[in-house]
């Protein structure tokens, strides 16, 4: 039987594979790399996008299987650039799937009439996890927009 400590040494193995998924779909995004993108989630897996009230169970939109997850990201083409950061990560597992929540702060870069904007998004990712052989994958990523602004950059802009 393992000792607690290993049990630990495995917990923290494990948050870390998830935590390192979470940061390759933000970096999938950034960069527009969207075969990486699909390759993070199961066959079947899904996003589902929620907006406003928390309590709010049905989704505004939802996506399943990979090629309808890359055709949504696709839409990213609209803005310029994009920055994902995530911050606040907790994750829970028992070995073969794990839940997950991530706070995140999205900005998309657009040239508006000539003035650099910042949509901003604050968004909680709660995430359904599954483990397959030696590696992880997204099963569903709920995707809760808490709020947003759209502001200009300032006299620096972009470059």
């Amino acid at each position: 039987m393992p000792s607690s400590r290993d049990h630990a040494l495995d917990q923290l193995l494990v948050q870390n594979e998830l935590r390192t998924l979470t940061l390759r779909y933000a970096r999938a995004v950034d960069r527009r790399d969207y075969e990486t993108l699909g390759e993070l989630f199961v066959e079947d897996g899904a996003i589902h996008v929620h907006r406003g009230d928390p309590l709010t169970t049905e989704p505004y939109l939802s996506l399943e299987g990979r090629a309808a997850i890359i055709e949504l990201m696709q839409r990213i083409e609209e803005w310029e650039k994009t920055q994902h950061h995530l911050s606040n990560q907790l994750f829970e597992s028992d070995g073969e799937q794990a839940t997950g929540e991530s706070y995140c702060m999205a900005h998309h870069v657009s040239t508006l009439d000539g003035v650099p904007h910042d949509f901003t998004m604050a968004i909680r990712y709660q995430d359904r996890f599954v483990k397959d052989g030696d590696r992880w994958w997204f099963a569903t990523r709920r995707l809760w927009v808490d709020w947003e602004r759209d502001a200009p950059l300032g006299e620096r802009g972009w470059s």
